[in-house]
């Protein structure tokens, strides 16, 4: 055999050890192509995760700052509505009590209790016909109407004081339902003779 067609047999040095020394393998069809353009993305879901936390983080954030100094400032004003709400609703519940027992009388013959006087009767129910009218109108949710308030949180009626810095006493004494009941239950309280009941109203 001519050693050279033996020579020419073998193959080139560099592509011979090409195997052994590459330092990838040959790039393959499929790692070439270019990407499909219907391939799913992270960026949308990604995008919606970091918008919802974010939303949740203000909104924990926003009620740290604004709900406790709010509560601060409210308390002491809704403090001072429902006493002056329970205090009418008091008085005028005592008066339905005192003139219900005034109109009737237990007969300790009979075991019975029976009615004395039809006008004290009246007396009794007109009473509890006021206690009814003032206990709806004097509703809370009826008291911090929109009619009343503004979107501020800031009474919506005018109010005097007697210093240059309105107190929430001031504020609830003239709130306009409270101001017309406190001046119904005057003029109950001096109808029954009840004077201390007049000045405690008055203060």
């Amino acid at each position: 055999m001519d050693p050279l067609d033996t020579a020419s047999s073998i193959p080139p040095p560099d592509n011979f050890i090409s195997d052994v020394f590459s330092d990838s393998p040959p790039p393959s069809p499929q790692s070439t192509a270019a990407p499909h353009p219907t391939d799913p993305s992270d960026i949308p879901r990604l995008r919606s995760i970091h918008v919802t936390n974010g939303y949740r983080e203000g909104i924990t954030t926003a009620k740290e700052q604004a709900l406790q100094p709010a509560f601060d400032e409210a308390y002491p004003l809704g403090a001072s509505l429902g006493l002056r709400v329970g205090y009418i609703l008091g008085i005028l519940e005592g008066l339905c009590s005192a003139f219900g027992s005034a109109s009737r009388r237990f007969d300790a013959a009979h075991g019975e209790v029976e009615k004395v006087g039809k006008a004290k009767e009246e007396e009794e129910e007109r009473l509890k016909a006021l206690l009814g009218e003032a206990r709806e109108e004097l509703k809370i949710e009826k008291l911090f109407g929109k009619e009343f308030w503004g979107h501020d949180g800031l009474w919506a009626y005018d109010v005097r004081g007697s210093d240059d810095d309105i107190t929430f006493r001031e504020v609830a004494d003239q709130h306009p339902v409270v101001r017309k009941w406190l001046a119904r239950v005057r003029d109950e309280v001096r109808k029954a003779g009840i004077r201390g009941a007049v000045d405690s109203l008055s203060g």
